[in-house]
């Protein structure tokens, strides 16, 4: 009998009947997978192909605009993505080494006579940035065993390297893709996805417990007794991850007034990782609530909030108010607020026997005279009685506007008072005063043919604003009468003026208070999450931990931290940090001199008044829709 397959055996297949074979054959479907056809690039767009073809065939899927942009991995003009021999690919390559083990190894090492020393690496027992290196003699092949890395067993088995990687990436804000853009750079290979993530929650604990003892120490210097209550002046503000009050996390900030130290913070969030990788991998909403209750209980899940975003700040402020008395034996009585949410409403009735008095941010409250006369600016339209236009030159520029607004802030900071606890009659006092000087900034900014009459008003002596009582104290003639609005923006301003020299707003600003502190903390956390990324909730809690300590105590704090962490501070991290400190105290006293601050409002009055001189003369260049 003949075997099946014998050579030049012919075997009769019977001939396929109907239409021939219109399917996509084996070696077809592996170039499909890897590479683009030219009429998939030059196609029409789906919608219209899908409505010319019949019904029985498939639309093709839409083809993203990167898989357009970027060549094929396979292409001809692409190196290769296979891997050459692994000795070749790891003696090109970078690594981490901790140079007392290296040294410790060398010293130990076995080398023979006639031989050499050849270094090779174990890629299996590698463990993100720490390798498993050799060294071996090469006539007799004896090696000795070197991790690049010391093994750390304080809050979790890890490598010293792979901490302090992790920690870096969020102190700089560049996260996990920062860390890989690191290390595919540096030719080295990365710590996984999952394993970072695990080391965040370590580094977490160890940053939160540092911002603990922090603020410990800052209420401690709020109070002269453990047990009894006292009543300070907070300031409050909360700032967002994300631009536009869409945002998925936000933090809300309380600072002492007296000490611009922060007392407590709170990170609200509407989103948790966990949560939604979950349901991505759940094949029904059943199998994803049913694993969901036991991640809520395990207090595992970062969603504390899930109201809106622009609600985020006053529900924070709850949280922070009604805890205060419980955890820190103080009362935020008085409350420092931008009045741009309802936060001083929430938690106006908190403490039961004590009503939460709201104070507003003098440099608030400054910006809104700016507001105010920029939108007068904005709405009057056609021609003033003078038969002129409210712009233009010698009318209501913007440079005049920014002067307005700096005179009224002055006539608010000046007559301020220091005093906790001021009695009314000295409120009354201030308020009366600052009224005054209000009220002199518009006669002053208007033209008159008396000049005592024009700047009666004005403060007097060297130190006032006011360049001709200025004059008149020292004998100088600085003072330009034409630099003044024509007398028919006194009636136009008047309401503007009134409006912000209410007794009400006025008495609000009697203590001097600002959220200069709170804008400064709320940087620095941006800074480790930038708002032009996205970032979980307990990455941004890394950053406010982080931030909390860089505020009270610099650069140096980070060396407590890695202390918690089992990866204690070497003297070039200390250097650095005492220089960076250095650096920021000297740049502070540099900015809060006269001299500093003067020549900060020249440079803006100066660029302000260039930018309006080149709008005027290039007319309108750009605005939405009008081209």
């Amino acid at each position: 009998t003949n075997m099946f397959g014998k050579k030049g055996e012919i075997i009769y297949r019977k001939k396929r009947k109907g239409n021939a074979f219109a399917g996509v054959q084996k070696h077809a479907k592996k170039v499909r997978k890897t590479s683009l056809k030219e009429s998939e690039i030059t196609q029409s767009t789906p919608s219209s192909a899908c409505g010319q073809s019949s019904s029985s065939s498939k639309c093709d899927k839409p083809i993203s605009a990167s898989r357009l942009k970027m060549r094929p991995q396979n292409s001809s003009d692409c190196p290769s993505n296979s891997l050459d021999d692994g000795e070749t690919v790891q003696s090109e390559a970078y690594r981490l080494v901790d140079l007392k083990k290296l040294s410790s190894t060398l010293s130990e090492a076995h080398v023979c006579d006639e031989g050499h020393l050849n270094l090779k690496e174990n890629s299996s027992m590698r463990s993100g940035l720490m390798s498993d290196l050799s060294v071996e003699c090469s006539s007799c092949s004896e090696a000795t065993s070197l991790k690049t890395s010391s093994s750390v067993t304080n809050q979790g088995q890890s490598f010293d390297v792979n901490r302090r990687a992790v920690y870096h990436s969020l102190e700089t804000g560049g996260g996990y893709e920062g860390l890989v853009s690191f290390c595919s750079i540096m030719n080295m290979p990365c710590i996984s996805s999952a394993a970072y993530y695990k080391l965040v929650d370590t580094i977490l604990v160890a940053q939160e417990a540092e911002a603990k003892d922090e603020m410990q120490q800052a209420k401690n210097g709020e109070k002269n007794c453990d047990d009894v209550v006292v009543d300070v002046a907070v300031s409050f503000d909360g700032t967002w991850a994300k631009r536009g009050f869409t945002s998925l996390t936000g933090v809300v900030f309380v600072l002492a007034v007296d000490t611009g130290e922060v007392l407590d913070y709170h990170v609200l969030s509407k989103e948790c990782r966990k949560c939604t990788m979950k349901k991505s991998r759940c094949k029904t909403d059943k199998e994803f609530e049913e694993w969901q209750i036991e991640h809520i209980s395990s207090n595992q899940c970062d969603i504390n909030f899930t109201g809106s975003s622009p609600a985020m700040e006053a529900e924070g402020a709850k949280i922070l108010w009604s805890r205060s008395v419980e955890l820190h034996k103080i009362r935020y009585k008085w409350m420092v607020c931008d009045g741009d949410s309802k936060a001083h409403a929430a938690v106006e009735d908190t403490y039961d026997e004590c009503k939460v008095e709201k104070l507003d941010c003098v440099g608030h409250v400054q910006k809104r005279m700016g507001k105010h006369l920029m939108n007068l600016k904005s709405t009057t339209k056609g021609k003033l009685a003078d038969g002129k236009s409210i712009g233009g030159q010698g009318r209501l520029t913007e440079v005049r506007i920014k002067r307005i607004q700096r005179y009224y802030g002055l006539a608010i900071r000046q007559n301020t008072l220091k005093k906790a606890h001021p009695t009314e009659n000295e409120v009354n006092v201030a308020v009366y005063t600052m009224k005054k000087n209000i009220i002199a900034i518009l006669h002053h900014s208007i033209q008159s043919k008396d000049l005592a009459k024009q700047h009666r008003f004005c403060p007097v002596g060297e130190s006032s604003w006011c360049k001709w009582q200025q004059d008149i104290a020292t004998g100088t003639k600085t003072y330009k009468p034409d630099d003044c609005l024509p007398g028919v923006f006194c009636d136009l301003l008047s309401p503007t003026f009134m409006t912000l020299s209410e007794s009400k707003l006025l008495e609000r600003c009697v203590r001097g208070a600002t959220q200069n502190h709170n804008e400064c903390i709320n940087a620095l956390v941006w800074a480790r999450c930038p708002k032009n990324k996205h970032h979980g909730a307990k990455s941004v809690r890394c950053a406010v931990a982080s931030s909390v300590c860089h505020f009270h105590s610099g650069a140096s704090s980070k060396v407590r931290v890695m202390e918690r962490l089992s990866i204690p501070a070497g003297v070039f991290t200390k250097q650095a940090s005492a220089r960076q400190d250095k650096r920021r105290i000297r740049k502070a006293d540099r900015q809060t001199t006269d001299k500093a601050k003067r020549q900060r409002q020249g440079v803006q009055l100066l660029r302000t008044r260039r930018e309006e001189a080149l709008r005027e003369a290039e007319g309108v260049m750009y605005e939405a829709g009008a081209f």
